[in-house]
């Protein structure tokens, strides 16, 4: 009986089998996150955690590239609110300059009890990436990343250690079954994930990807507007993710460039959005890119249907990030 058990806990941890016994078709996801700057990334990550908790995607880990010493004790304390305090998180390696320029991370820090005691005590970002994928079946992972690419660049670049055989382009190759990047501007132009503060970063994981990657540039989130009075209602005055937005601008709303990405998770994205993929996102060294037209590749960038109405879908994103079931 006891062998029996042990054989069914493994099988869910390892992604061969859900809660319920049956086989978890699950989309496994790893997110990416810049959690300094703006606050559509905290908002992103409510939206995760609770579609984690719907059982509609597994949470693997969260990688959290930036160089803000609070922004992974912050993304530790919104885990934990959510009760998922055990879950990975990741933090760049060899980071020499570390400020505080954050509206929320420090102060959520402060306010909410966490498990992680500080940035120095997080595992690697490569580290984190490489065990998450070794770990999981293949062709299984979606990763997103709602920030600058550099943490994504040094697993494409990692060499075989004790974790995997593998390097990290075989890693990516063998376990991931899509990229959904918030990056970039389309059909041209330039955004901030895209060139700030590490556009080569950029360059080398657009050139180096093999499998499939969709865009949520800077067009698309821009005019969705969430985390306004709506989610002020909606929340309790102690919630984390209401304590983020109200320092980050006392609820006057904020574009939902981040939440876009996630929600390409949630079949019902597909009555809003629809995929350009006749050609391929060319980033030049500074940062900037555009759409080359052409024969259809690995790449694709997220249009708004004709005839959507914005709103509707801040009000789905409000309802992810508030965790009503749709």
């Amino acid at each position: 009986m006891y062998r029996h058990l042990l054989f069914f806990m493994l099988a869910v941890l390892f992604g061969c089998v859900g809660p319920n016994g049956a086989p978890d078709t699950r989309p496994r996801v790893i997110f990416d996150t810049d959690m300094d700057s703006d606050i559509d990334d905290v908002g992103a990550l409510a939206m995760l955690h609770n579609l984690h908790k719907q059982n509609r995607i597994s949470l693997l880990g969260v990688i959290v590239t930036s160089d803000d010493p609070f922004a992974p004790t912050c993304a530790s304390a919104l885990n934990r609110h959510y009760g998922h305090g055990h879950l990975p998180i990741g933090f760049p390696e060899n980071q020499t300059r570390l400020a505080n320029h954050s509206r929320y991370t420090r102060q959520l820090s402060e306010e909410y009890p966490h498990p992680l005691t500080s940035w120095q005590t997080c595992p690697s970002a490569t580290e984190t990436y490489r065990r998450l994928l070794a770990t999981s079946p293949d062709n299984a992972v979606i990763i997103i990343t709602v920030g600058h690419l550099s943490s994504l660049q040094n697993l494409l670049q990692s060499e075989p250690d004790s974790i995997s055989p593998l390097d990290g382009k075989s890693l990516v190759k063998n376990k991931v079954q899509k990229w959904y990047c918030m990056g970039g501007q389309f059909p041209e132009g330039k955004e901030a994930n895209f060139y700030r503060p590490d556009p080569a970063s950029t360059f080398y994981c657009l050139e180096n990807w093999e499998k499939e990657v969709v865009f949520s540039g800077w067009e698309t989130g821009q005019d969705i507007i969430t985390g306004d009075a709506e989610l002020k209602k909606r929340l309790p005055a102690d919630h984390p993710v209401y304590r983020g937005y109200e320092l980050y601008n006392r609820f006057a709303g904020r574009a939902s460039w981040d939440q876009t990405a996630v929600l390409l998770l949630v079949p019902q994205s597909m009555d809003f959005f629809e995929f350009e993929d006749n050609g391929k996102c060319i980033v030049n060294a500074d940062g900037s890119n555009y759409w080359k037209w052409g024969e259809k590749s690995n790449h694709r960038f997220l249009k708004i249907k004709d005839g959507v109405e914005k709103s509707a879908i801040s009000e789905v994103i409000t309802d992810l990030m508030t965790g009503n079931s749709m």
